[in-house]
């Protein structure tokens, strides 16, 4: 799969590293990590999922998602790391490195975290067909933050990247 957007360096650079961040807390269970670093409509997508699926009242699904300490904030962290191991299996989550980031304007970005990268060579050169994760990101509050639904954009074949 084309990743879109252009490079604007060879070095990876802090959106790459805060891609990296997230995929390490949720390797590494810290998932109070992985959830700051979720762009707001992520989290409210992920809270929404959880209380329908769960049937738990909305507002208490918000609560739980913004107070670490709510009795419901376990179950629902549990719920967001099995969703997302269940698109990136936990093994493959060792040895990431880190690409350039892909930069599709000045809020949206795609991040390439290939797998079985070893620590000295963290930084991946040569362009050659590797697995990996792809890792959608967009800026928000002066913060890059993990974007699921900057998804959309991978499966949109005409490069017209307006919003709908």
């Amino acid at each position: 799969m084309r990743i879109p957007g252009k490079k604007r360096s060879l070095e990876p650079d802090d959106v790459g590293n805060r891609a990296g961040l997230f995929a390490e807390s949720v390797r590494d269970g810290n998932m109070d990590l992985a959830w700051s670093l979720l762009s707001k409509e992520t989290k409210g997508m992920r809270m929404g999922v959880w209380a329908t699926k769960n049937n738990i009242n909305m507002q208490d699904a918000y609560q739980a998602g913004y107070d670490s300490g709510h009795p419901m904030r376990i179950s629902m962290m549990e719920d967001f790391r099995t969703t997302v191991l269940g698109m990136w299996p936990l093994e493959d989550l060792t040895d990431l490195g880190v690409s350039p980031t892909n930069y599709i304007d000045d809020v949206h970005a795609f991040v390439f975290l290939p797998f079985g990268v070893t620590q000295d060579n963290s930084r991946v050169h040569e362009r050659r067909m590797m697995s990996g994760l792809v890792i959608p990101m967009i800026l928000e509050d002066h913060s890059w933050q993990v974007d699921m639904p900057t998804w959309r954009y991978l499966y949109n074949n005409d490069h017209d990247m307006h919003h709908n």
